[in-house]
């Protein structure tokens, strides 16, 4: 099935199989297709024990080491929350392919390391240019425009230290699909060390 084209008889409609590589095949895709709203999934976290939730870009997916890439900087919120294999989840649906996707698992910060050098270093300038401003994400200013930012003014590289990556990597999939008539809904969990895939009652 091809992630823009859903046939009204999904190919994984029946069979769990498939089910998950319909699954990896979204968020692998997803990695460079900018118009999937699986690009931009929902990631969860805890503060405070109260739950956390942002939008985040996908920039890779590892489909056998079961892991999700992102990138945030280091002076935001969500780095104190992270922390060390902090639980979280990602949550995406497309109401065009009527599939969501949620995933549980554990999130941990990268900073000035082998990994987030190497993911600065794929980065676009456009994409770079963002950690370059000179305040924290969430400060309170008095001008909406006092921290935009002027390319020519911008020393690019420098904002490598503000910069971070967030791998997160799940151990529990679920998948549900709508159909008038009949959804599907289906659970992959590898906590126990090997996979255990299971229909759901939708």
């Amino acid at each position: 099935m091809e992630i823009n084209n859903v046939t009204e008889k999904a190919n994984f409609y029946n069979s769990l199989d498939l089910t998950l590589s319909e699954a990896e095949n979204i968020f692998s895709s997803a990695v460079d297709d900018s118009k999937s709203l699986f690009h931009t999934p929902t990631l969860s976290t805890l503060e405070n024990n109260k739950i956390s939730s942002r939008t985040v870009v996908l920039r890779e997916f590892e489909k056998d080491k079961r892991i999700l890439r992102f990138h945030t900087d280091s002076r935001s919120k969500k780095i104190n929350q992270i922390g060390e294999k902090s639980i979280s989840t990602i949550h995406g649906y497309d109401p065009s392919l009527k599939i969501q996707i949620r995933l549980t698992g554990s999130s941990s910060i990268h900073h000035d390391n082998e990994t987030s050098k190497k993911a600065w270093n794929q980065s676009r300038e456009m994409s770079k240019m963002c950690y370059s401003v000179k305040g924290a994400p969430g400060e309170k200013i008095s001008l909406p425009d006092e921290f935009d930012i002027v390319k020519e003014e911008t020393e690019i590289e420098k904002g490598y230290k503000n910069f971070s990556v967030i791998i997160f990597e799940f151990d529990y999939l679920e998948f549900l699909y709508l159909k008038g008539s009949g959804h599907r809904r289906s659970s992959f969990d590898w906590s126990n060390g090997k996979l255990d895939s299971n229909w759901l009652i939708p």
